[in-house]
């Protein structure tokens, strides 16, 4: 190679070097702009928008630019890798997740941020180079927390506050906590939660429209919405007719590998061939539901909790077998809506099924049960369960469950019931 080509070469090694130095600094001048939880990152993310779309999909407006995912208010379409997963700051990061809560008396939450490879030390450790007072970052067990309040037109930092902020405290919150219990992945999140309003978002977060703001939902009784017109139809099965006028019970939950307990009360009232069903789980919190011999949800609405309006089942496509003959198998298939909707808010699709399994005395359930009772494994997406069918009174009662958060264990404590 001539002294030309071999300037040439060192030339344009030098220029790559060069670019990808720079693409490197204006992604940590972003990352470290994100740790403020404030509107910095998007205008960042808009200086730097040539370095960000390499890895991320994009969208602008005026002088901002944020990380565009699906919907924000779906679990499923709330997120996006980074492409090549680029070290920034020291940090390689994984995937970024945009989503917001509506939890109603609990507040709303909006949160954004990434998943980055490595523990949640060595996460806090890049972190905190970045970080204005790095001393306000606290560390619990795993989990570091710099959290903050509203106090008039300033952010006073705080202790790491427990439980809900409600409706009249507003809290900013940088997280830094593992993924799904992993040692090799965390998660970095800002956090804006309890009394969010249209001002706050607006100077925080000019990604989001106001049309996404939060808005007041009207308190609908369940009562109040009605069911499609023949919508039962399917379900007209004398199998799941109720053979009880009121049913009262309480259970005990047990989480597996726990001492965690938690006991819950149960009412439920006939209503046509439906029962009404009231499940108390504190002073605070209940959730009124209409179901079909409590296997399947025709209408339910959360009260202390979440918003105000009903989850409804609008379409619905059920196969009952005739018999509870071992190996048969019930199945539903519903499509359900919130009513009133808001635009967050969209129709989803569940499926249960539930396989027939043998036969034992009920009072194994419960001692003053009668007749026989007939074990079901229920399947509905990713809640698995064992149900116990009460033969001498056509209602379910939950044994075991499975899901996310772990394996519980179902006690029944007290029974009683009028004829």
């Amino acid at each position: 190679m001539n002294l030309a080509n071999r300037t040439a070469l060192l030339a344009s090694t030098l220029l790559l070097s060069s670019i990808t130095h720079a693409s490197s600094n204006e992604l940590s001048d972003t990352l470290k702009a994100f740790t403020n939880c404030d509107a910095s990152f998007f205008t960042s993310i808009h200086a730097h928008s040539n370095a960000w779309e390499k890895h991320v999909p994009l969208e602008r407006a005026g002088e901002v630019a944020w990380i565009a995912v699906e919907n924000r208010a779906r679990r499923t379409a709330n997120s996006v890798p980074v492409r090549g997963a680029p070290e920034v700051a020291g940090l390689k990061l994984l995937s970024y997740s945009d989503e917001s809560s509506d939890l109603g008396s609990m507040g709303y939450y909006f949160f954004w941020g990434f998943i980055a490879e490595g523990s949640t030390k060595e996460v806090a450790q890049h972190l905190s180079s970045l970080i204005d007072h790095p001393e306000h970052l606290q560390a619990l067990g795993q989990t570091y927390v710099r959290s903050e309040i509203k106090d008039g037109n300033r952010w006073r930092p705080v202790k790491p506050i427990p439980g809900a902020p409600g409706t009249e405290r507003l809290e900013r919150v940088l997280l830094i906590e593992p993924v799904g219990g992993q040692t090799s992945r965390t998660r970095i999140t800002c956090s804006l939660q309890g009394a969010v309003d249209a001002a706050t978002l607006a100077e925080l977060r000019p990604d989001i429209p106001e049309t996404d703001y939060p808005q007041e939902v009207p308190d609908t009784a369940i009562d109040n919405v009605s069911l499609p017109v023949d919508l039962t139809e399917a379900l007209d099965s004398p199998l799941l007719q109720p053979k009880f006028k009121s049913l009262l019970y309480t259970y005990t939950s047990t989480k597996k590998g726990t001492n965690k307990t938690s006991t819950v009360s149960i009412a439920l009232d006939t209503e046509g061939s439906l029962l009404r069903k009231t499940e108390t789980y504190s002073k605070t919190f209940h959730v009124d539901r209409l179901v079909k011999a409590d296997l399947i949800q025709l209408k339910a609405k959360m009260n202390g909790i979440g918003a105000n309006n009903v989850l409804v089942t609008q379409e619905l496509d059920a196969a009952i077998p005739a018999s509870w003959s071992t190996g048969q198998i019930l199945s539903a298939r519903m499509r359900r809506e919130y009513v009133p909707a808001t635009p967050q808010d969209e129709a989803s699709e569940t499926y249960l099924e539930c396989k027939v399994g043998g036969r034992f005395p009920a009072r194994q359930i419960f001692e003053s049960l009668s007749g026989d009772a007939i074990e079901l494994e229920c399947n509905q997406g990713d809640y698995r369960t064992t149900q116990a069918f009460i033969e001498d009174l056509g209602v379910a009662m939950t044994l075991k469950s499975m899901s996310g958060s772990g394996e519980h264990v179902y006690k029944i404590n007290s029974l009683e019931f009028t004829r």
